[in-house]
């Protein structure tokens, strides 16, 4: 009966072990690279480009009264996902009317009219742009002037130059697929003016805007 129960053993360690082999050998299956599920990130390695042109119109305060923003803006398209995508550009804003100077000292002098004008470096993000309507936030950060409409007044001062960030938010609606219209509001924070009848405070303020865009999104 001895040898009978040695050889007993020996094919249960045998069937035992290859059970192992088999059982490793489907583990190593499942966790083969051409099967696993693909990772999921932020940023794919399939990046699609485009861009676009803009025409700009709104409204805002420039000191205390309500004056037109008209402009242009310009930008690089990367979709990073379907779900992610930036806009790298420049943009340009100017006033149109005027708005009257503010806390005018020169008794002598008529009160002029000032206009201002800026731009700069802008960036956006929008979240899932392939959405008939869909959102994104933005950020210029830039330099603007400020000067009288009457160039030739008689005062030592009538131009500056200010330092200027605006942040916002857009809504998007997609018309076509070269179209789309954005409706937003901005906030325009300006520092460093000096120039008589009126201050950074009286440049800053909130901005509704109406963008119409035309490229290949």
């Amino acid at each position: 009966m001895k040898p009978f129960s040695t050889f007993l053993a020996a094919v249960l360690l045998c069937g035992l072990a290859l059970s192992g082999m088999a059982a490793a050998q489907d583990t190593h299956q499942t966790w083969s690279f051409s099967e696993r599920p693909r990772t999921q990130t932020l940023v794919t390695s399939e990046v699609r480009h485009g861009g676009f042109g803009s025409l700009i119109y709104g409204v805002t305060s420039i000191n205390g009264e309500v004056v037109l923003l008209r402009g242009t803006r310009g930008a690089w398209i990367l979709n990073l996902s379907p779900q992610h995508t930036l806009h790298i550009g420049l943009a340009g804003y100017r006033t149109t009317p005027e708005a009257a100077a503010v806390n005018w000292q020169h008794e002598t002098i008529e009160r002029p009219d000032i206009r201002i004008n800026y731009g700069g470096f802008e960036m956006e993000y929008v979240n899932r742009s392939f959405r008939l309507m869909h959102f994104g936030t933005q950020l210029l950060i830039g330099s603007g002037s400020v000067r009288y409409d009457n160039r030739n007044i008689d005062v030592e001062k009538t131009r500056d130059q200010y330092f200027v960030a605006q942040p916002g938010v857009n809504v998007f609606l997609n018309v076509t697929n070269w179209f789309r219209i954005s409706a937003g509001g901005y906030y325009r924070y300006t520092a460093n003016v000096n120039l008589d009848g009126t201050d950074s405070s009286e440049l800053s303020g909130f901005s509704g805007i109406l963008g119409l865009r035309f490229g290949r999104f």
